[in-house]
């Protein structure tokens, strides 16, 4: 199993946020923690363009993957910097990777464990970690069609109470498994059948801000207390 923790260096919204202070150390390091404190967690690689994020990515006990900076753009995906994290290292097709952002810093190495637990045995298919959301409901949500609303699934959902609608789970961003074959063959990292690891909202920030950082690092320390 080989966990990829993709850090590229620009951020327009929060400049440096992959090394930004959380509890003491940066983002990245507690991303690369979470990988290399799973029990089944072999290796963990860190793909990045810039180089603080590589030195503090070896210091902390990574292997560092270059990432060309074609694939380091503000509009570039996570996916292409992590398949070519693992093309770089020649993982065959039957090798489970796991991403790990730096930016969830709230998820721990028992909830990778617990996803590689959920996708053991399987050739195919990944699994993500969730949580519910307290949200819109997007099934109460509208596009625009040629200037004309249509509903998102049917009209009927638009009018419907809110406590017959079925819950909502979004992605944390926290961890994702799915096999580098898959990874090749499909470029993403949803590929049916999708398994979830459900965590509790107070866990699954995002970090996009530095207000964001703020109300993690005091929700970790609540948790801590």
């Amino acid at each position: 199993m080989v966990a990829v923790v993709p850090a590229r260096g620009g951020s327009t919204g929060f400049p440096g946020k992959n090394l930004a202070p959380f509890l003491g150390r940066p983002l990245l390091t507690h991303a690369i923690s979470a990988g290399a404190d799973a029990k089944r967690v072999s290796r963990v690689l860190v793909s990045t363009d810039d180089e603080q994020i590589g030195q503090a990515a070896i210091e902390a006990g990574a292997e560092l993957v270059r990432r060309p900076v074609e694939l380091a753009g503000p509009t570039s995906r996570t996916v292409d910097a992590v398949l070519h994290a693992v093309d770089h290292c020649r993982l065959p097709d039957e090798a489970v990777v796991v991403l790990l952002q730096p930016t969830t810093p709230l998820r721990t190495a028992a909830d990778v464990d617990e996803c590689l637990d959920l996708h053991d045995g399987r050739h195919t298919g990944s699994v993500v970690q969730v949580s519910s959301s307290a949200e819109h409901h997007p099934w109460k949500s509208c596009v625009l069609v040629d200037g004309r609303l249509t509903p998102v699934r049917e009209w009927a959902d638009l009018e419907a109470p809110r406590q017959l609608l079925p819950a909502v789970l979004r992605p944390t961003g926290g961890v994702y498994v799915v096999c580098a074959g898959d990874l090749r063959s499909q470029r993403r990292f949803f590929v049916p059948e999708v398994l979830a690891q459900q965590i509790p909202p107070e866990r699954a920030v995002d970090i996009d801000t530095e207000d964001d950082l703020r109300r993690a690092e005091e929700l970790a320390r609540t948790m801590l207390s």
